[in-house]
């Protein structure tokens, strides 16, 4: 088998040997794409019968009209469903309304804000100075009770001294 396939292949020219290697990985690249072709016909194939059969079933059949109150349960649960989903479905609506005036409002209140920080800082530049004048207007009235309590206590002493001395 094997070796008489050797023995053969040395003796042909190395063209021909080149040239039929590329004839046979040729015919394997085409049976495989045939096969392939073959695997696909078969599938749509059986697609469609199965849809011929499947339909032929439907127009054989017998409708009736149902008489169990399975089906009209059935309805009334759907039905129950559907306005409980209306119902959540408004309700996220007004959610959703409701979210959009409250960012709205934020944006109004944003730039309300943002005014009223520009006239704070414009006052807190007039207290700034003001301050300053407080601070020394306050040291100076600590200084000026200061004064005060010790000219008191001074006025007492030549108080009790000139009626020590009088009397």
């Amino acid at each position: 088998g094997q070796w008489s396939q050797r023995r053969v292949r040395g003796k042909e020219p190395a063209a021909k040997r080149h040239n039929s290697k590329y004839r046979y990985d040729q015919l394997i690249q085409e049976s495989r794409a045939l096969n392939a072709a073959l695997q696909k016909y078969h599938r749509q194939h059986n697609e469609r019968e199965k849809e011929e059969r499947e339909r032929s079933e439907l127009l054989d059949r017998q409708f009736t009209a149902n008489d169990n109150s399975d089906t009209i349960l059935a309805l009334d649960a759907a039905l129950s469903f559907n306005d409980k989903v209306t119902h959540s479905d408004r309700g996220l609506d007004r959610l959703l309304d409701t979210g959009t005036q409250a960012l709205t409002q934020l944006r109004e209140q944003r730039s309300t804000l943002a005014a009223v920080k520009n006239r704070m800082a414009g006052i807190a530049n007039t207290l700034g100075l003001s301050r300053t004048v407080m601070k020394l207007v306050e040291r100076r009235s600590a200084a000026d009770m200061y004064i005060f309590y010790v000219g008191c206590a001074v006025t007492l002493l030549i108080m009790f001294l000139l009626l020590y001395y009088v009397m």
